[in-house]
């Protein structure tokens, strides 16, 4: 009923989202397809057998001529793919915002804007952002992502902590983009916060292939403003759901200094953990993040600076995006490590993640079908 265009060739979010939304259908006896494609060694180690099973099966399933899904993307293998069913639809996320709308758009926001099929925007950031580039709003629809389910299944269960008496801060990136996730930020802030307190430590995951970029921004900061006490640990290793479930719930608070998102399910998977939660609120995760259940953080809305998209893409009608305030971040960190209201705002993050599961994304989905049918 349900046919994907998406491979697993790639080891990206588009894969993780496709698997975790097509299980789901898929639970609930939707019949499923997905693009037949050579599957990436990373995604054949961290899936349980289950899903590696799931996965062939589908590849071998005739696709679906009734609905059919891909992304929408700059990239090229994403980009060129086509949908040929009776109702197409193509999942949309974006980091940034356009302050102008008199230039020419680029190709993939003009595709997005002007093809036929109906948008599954993640946000209603992204939503709003395709509405002022030109898209029909009736052509668009707000889909949410889901956290990892494996967060709740082991809350009861959180493991022990390496050194009881240190505060662990866990901050998500990618080294391919750090600077959208504002990487350099977040070490700034911390180290010029805690730059005498030992019993605090930044846990840097990392999700790119290149952890010494991170080794040079730390290095930078120690040249710009001394050497600090508080120990930074990059973990460039690929973790398996239950590992970075357990990497969640290991840590004491979580850091997201970002400057652009368009949904970032990193930080509802920290708020699904219970933890509070450092962030600007802007972009895609204003979905679900307020000023009651997060550490806000002030910020300025600036030209966007050098990232993956302006590396690949030449964005025109001037994108702009959030610049967090580096004094307000480290602000913000301390209220995480001293406030007495951090666990009951830390509850607020999680009962509001509780509303955000596969199963909830899966339902809207299906009745989003139903509706346009």
């Amino acid at each position: 009923m349900v046919h994907f265009n998406i491979g697993f060739q790639h080891f990206n979010s588009f894969a993780d989202i496709t698997l975790s939304l097509a299980k789901t259908l898929d639970k609930m006896g939707i019949p499923i397809s997905v693009e037949q494609s050579e599957i990436a060694p990373h995604i054949t180690r961290i899936c349980t057998e289950e899903e590696n099973t799931l996965i062939a099966k589908w590849m071998t399933n005739s696709p679906s001529n009734l609905f059919q899904i891909k992304w929408s993307h700059y990239w090229k293998p994403y980009f060129l793919k086509e949908l040929n069913g009776h109702l197409n639809f193509e999942f949309f996320a974006i980091n940034y915002e356009f302050t102008k709308n008199d230039e020419e758009l680029d190709y993939w926001m003009y595709d997005a804007v002007n093809n036929s099929s109906h948008k599954l925007a993640v946000s209603e950031y992204s939503k709003n952002v395709l509405i002022q580039a030109g898209c029909p709003a009736e052509n668009i629809s707000v889909i949410p992502l889901g956290f990892n389910p494996l967060i709740s299944e082991l809350y009861s269960k959180k493991p022990q902590k390496k050194k009881p008496n240190v505060t662990y801060i866990l901050h998500m990136t990618n080294s391919f983009d750090v600077y959208r996730f504002g990487t350099d930020v977040a070490i700034q802030a911390f180290c010029q916060e805690f730059q005498y307190d030992s019993n605090l430590e930044l846990i840097i995951k990392d999700g790119g292939k290149n952890p010494e970029i991170i080794v040079e921004l730390i290095m930078d900061i120690e040249n710009r403003f001394g050497k600090f006490k508080p120990r930074i640990e990059i973990m460039p290793k690929f973790l398996n759901k239950k590992e970075l479930a357990e990497l969640y719930l290991s840590a004491d608070a979580f850091l997201a200094p970002f400057r652009g998102e368009g949904f970032a399910i990193k930080i509802l998977d920290a708020f699904a953990a219970g933890l509070p939660v450092v962030m600007p609120l802007y972009g895609g995760p204003t979905e679900y993040a307020n000023a009651d259940n997060c550490y806000p953080i002030a910020y300025d809305i600036i030209p966007v600076g050098k990232c993956y998209d302006t590396q690949y893409l030449k964005i025109s009608n001037s994108p702009h995006w959030a610049e967090p305030n580096v004094q307000s971040v480290r602000e913000q960190l301390r209220k995480i490590v001293t406030d007495s209201r951090r666990f009951q705002i830390a509850k607020k993050a999680r009962d509001t993640a509780d509303l955000f599961s596969w199963e909830a994304t899966s339902k809207k989905l299906l009745k989003l079908m139903r509706d346009l049918f």
